[in-house]
């Protein structure tokens, strides 16, 4: 054993091994300076930075002569042309990426290749320098007869082809572009004058990229070879997956395009780099899992073009970009076809069909056999694949407050700056990528642990919000559950009056209008633009508000429903059997039919997958119409019950289509002929809404029991281009709500709320009582909601009691659960 061992290291090349490390040390610090002098020669430099760039100088000179001399030996006129193709393949990829990089810049034109740097020359000098350079010191040799020398100081060189995959990384550290993205990576070292921090964060990254880049012309290299040999080898796996990240990084971002900078950037630093990096190591465990490279390649494209398309329609019909949450709705291809046009469907049905042809045909003529033969080496790239997910997840579950480690190349960069989270997924999806969102969504905490949360501060609220209860209780003499309480979500309703430049023939809401003047009423926050239905259902039911959630989450209804062991409710002040949904669509959508399972509902009406079905479902546009959901409302109104209902409509939903006289028209001089299209058929099925929603609140006056009606639109629809919101961005968020009922009751003056407050709201205006979780959320209303520009301390403390509790129900503990009165009115 022992002797076996002994020959094992008596036949290792250390020569060759000293060789290439010198090789490696020479071509990287020659990047190095590269990158370093051209950001140091764009910046005004003095005193410190001045001595870093001689020093890189020095350095380069020295690593100039020794990668030269290991040249020589590469000088001919084969390898010469290897790296002219290079360059022109490469200047190809360098100017696509900057295409996808300004997708969202309007001024930005593809064929003025001039001025957007097409032709990187800085690369091709340094190159042709290096290549003389060999030239010279080969000519010296012969010259001066130092041939023996020369051998003998190669002696156990094994020569490969690694000089000219330096050579090539040295086009790729000249360019003019990554050196702007350097230059924003380590501008903050260069503000602070710390010159040994500029070093060490400029070596990281560019070490990183060095050995990235390395490796990618390597592989390129031999995929070239390989697929002149027609044979699947693991370089051409990797050279495709990276081929079609870069394609598709351009497909998805083209579908979230806005015309636009945010924080004067069209898109994030290293927000390029990881959309690339995430679809390339997708596609390469793809590759070692199916082992074959046509079908794997084939299902690729499938599945990134299907990806595109469906992210495409949904940002044009609901301003949000898919979500991981969006993949539940795989399972129902009735609902998900409805919204897609049927052509789509049809040219994507035919291209499944012309991929199977193609496959059949070639799958033994093109690239046939396993892509790695023996299952060891699959073991060995599927292990370093979860190795490199399981760390980069690692960090992103391990961040706090939102931010994760620092000098982690590309991440930390795109996840710790630029904090516009409150902006939402669209945004993020546009300027971070598309894939970052799912990483977040998949990675990031539900929500944040406050600092003192723990059992005891859960029992000192519990106590404080039952003194606080008995207070507000002593000046209250009604029971909410002595009455008939209606939530109506009405589906994208917020009046287009109150939108910049849009012109109306009439109003589009003048009863709602009206009703709103004489009920306690005003402007809800929504926490969705163009989507997100489900969420504002859920905070209106239990008051739980989104804003106290990570940025990351998309659906409550099937990211925090499903792990909530208690959830609180207005509606559980009501029997079971009197607890009813009313939704004219599908009970599954959203996972709407488990929420309302857990919140204790006898019945939903819906027109699928309810409990019961729904009947005599008029349409109008494309939905059912709000005069058939309110007519379903009042067939199940008991007069000799007190009732919950929770009523979601569908008629506005998009896309909107009015094929009845349109008694309105709606338009904008910035809108398109489309947009202002649809513009006046929203206003069209509004005006609908509108005189629906009078007839049926006439309709509950006539009933002879207390009934009260909270109305709310749930957001602002997608129509409506970002342009539009410039001025004020919060009117991308603000939709209308009124609490109306049948006997008189307190008008309130709450102009602003958020869809959390709403309960504690009714609450109020009908001079009920309150629960201790309620007298929290009253607290919350008049203290610390959204009306409040700066919370006093006193609204801080509410703010934060409420957060600690909902972490409570939520994510922590449940130590407010052994308060079993903490949620009762009495």
């Amino acid at each position: 054993m022992n002797e076996r061992v002994k020959n094992i290291f008596l036949r290792i090349n250390y020569l060759g091994i000293l060789h290439r490390l010198l090789l490696f040390i020479f071509a990287f610090y020659i990047s190095l300076t590269i990158v370093g002098v051209n950001i140091l020669n764009e910046n005004n430099i003095s005193g410190n930075f001045q001595v870093v760039k001689s020093a890189f100088i020095i350095l380069e000179s020295f690593s100039l002569v020794g990668f030269s001399t290991y040249l020589v030996h590469y000088l001919n006129k084969k390898n010469i042309l290897k790296l002219i193709w290079s360059y022109f393949i490469y200047l190809v990829v360098s100017y696509f990426i900057l295409i996808t990089r300004n997708i969202n810049n309007p001024d930005f034109r593809i064929l003025n290749l001039r001025k957007n740097h097409f032709f990187e020359y800085r690369g091709l000098v340094l190159i042709t320098f290096v290549i003389i350079l060999a030239f010279v010191l080969k000519y010296i040799v012969e010259k001066f007869y130092l041939q023996n020398y020369f051998d003998s100081f190669f002696q156990g060189y094994q020569r490969s082809e690694s000089p000219l995959y330096y050579l090539t990384v040295f086009l790729v550290v000249s360019d003019s572009k990554l050196t702007l993205i350097f230059s924003e990576i380590i501008s903050s070292t260069m503000l602070e004058d710390n010159a040994s921090k500029f070093v060490g964060v400029l070596s990281i990254n560019v070490f990183f990229t060095f050995v990235t880049f390395y490796f990618i012309v390597r592989f390129a290299y031999q995929a070239v070879n390989d697929i002149r040999s027609n044979k699947p080898t693991f370089s051409l796996a990797i050279t495709t997956s990276l081929l079609l990240g870069l394609i598709f990084n351009y497909t998805l971002q083209l579908g979230l395009k806005t015309d636009g900078a945010l924080m004067d950037m069209f898109v994030f630093p290293g927000a390029t780099a990881y959309q690339i990096a995430c679809i390339t190591i997708i596609n390469l465990l793809a590759y070692l899992i199916i082992n074959r490279f046509v079908i794997t390649t084939l299902i690729e494209i499938l599945f990134w073009s299907a990806i595109s398309i469906v992210n495409y329609i949904k940002q044009a019909m609901r301003n949000e970009p898919l979500l991981i949450s969006d993949f539940s709705w795989i399972k129902d291809f009735k609902l998900l076809f409805g919204y897609i046009d049927i052509k789509v469907v049809f040219y994507f049905f035919i291209v499944i069909v012309i991929f199977c042809l193609f496959y059949i045909q070639f799958r033994k003529r093109l690239f046939s056999g396993k892509i790695l033969s023996k299952k060891r080496y699959r073991c060995i790239g599927l292990g370093v694949i979860a190795s490199v997910i399981t760390f980069y997840s690692t960090i992103m579950l391990n961040e706090k407050n939102g931010i994760i480690v620092d000098n982690i190349p590309i991440i930390s960069q795109l996840n710790n700056n630029y904090n516009v989270y409150w902006l939402g997924n669209s945004v993020h999806a546009t300027y971070r990528s598309l894939l970052y969102v799912w990483t977040k969504d998949l990675t990031f905490p539900v929500m944040e642990t406050p600092e003192d949360y723990s059992e005891e501060k859960i029992q000192e609220l519990a106590k404080k919000y039952i003194e606080k209860a008995k207070e507000i209780n002593a000046t209250r003499s009604e029971n909410i559950s002595d009455q008939t309480v209606i939530y109506i979500l009405s589906e994208s309703l917020a009046n287009p009056d109150r939108i910049p430049g849009v012109t109306l023939s009439d109003s589009v809401l003048p009863n709602i209008d009206a009703i709103k003047a004489n009920t306690t009423s005003g402007l809800m926050k929504s926490d969705g633009y163009g989507g997100g239905t489900a969420n504002m259902e859920f905070e209106t039911l239990t008051s739980l508000p989104m804003y106290n959630l990570s940025s990351s989450i998309t659906s409550l209804t099937t990211e925090i429903v499903p792990e909530m062991q208690y959830i609180p409710s207005i509606s559980n002040c009501f029997n079971k059997e009197d607890r009813l949904a009313i939704h004219l669509g599908d009970a599954q959508t959203y996972s709407r039919i488990n929420m309302y399972n857990r919140l204790g509902f006898d019945k939903f009406i819906a027109v699928d997958n309810g409990t019961e079905k729904a009947e005599n479902v008029t349409m109008l546009g494309n939905f059912p119409s709000d005069a058939s959901t309110y007519e379903t409302l009042l067939e199940n109104i008991n007069t000799n019950a007190n009732q919950f209902f929770s009523v979601i409509t569908y008629q506005n939903h998009v896309p909107w289509t009015y094929s009845f006289d349109k008694v309105l028209s709606a338009t904008s001089d910035s809108f398109s002929d489309e947009e202002n299209n649809q513009l006046t058929n929203y206003a069209n099925l509004l005006h609908e809404t509108d005189k629906d929603t009078q007839e049926l609140l006439e309709n509950l006056s006539n009933i002879d029991k207390k009934i009260v009606v909270v109305f709310y639109g749930d957001h602002l629809p997608g129509l409506y281009p970002q342009s539009t919101f410039t001025s004020n961005n919060e009117l991308q968020y603000q939709t209308d709500y009124f609490i109306w009922s049948n006997y008189p009751t307190k008008q309130l003056y709450y102009p602003y709320v958020n869809s959390s407050d709403l309960t504690a709201e009714l609450l109020e205006c009908t001079n009920s009582k309150v629960s201790p979780y309620y007298a929290l959320l009253t607290e919350v209303l008049q203290f610390a909601s959204i009306d409040k520009d700066n919370l006093d301390a006193n609204g801080k403390k509410v703010s934060e009691d409420l957060k600690l509790i909902e972490y409570d129900l939520i994510q922590g503990k449940g130590y407010i659960k052994k308060y079993s009165n903490f949620f009762k009115i009495e």
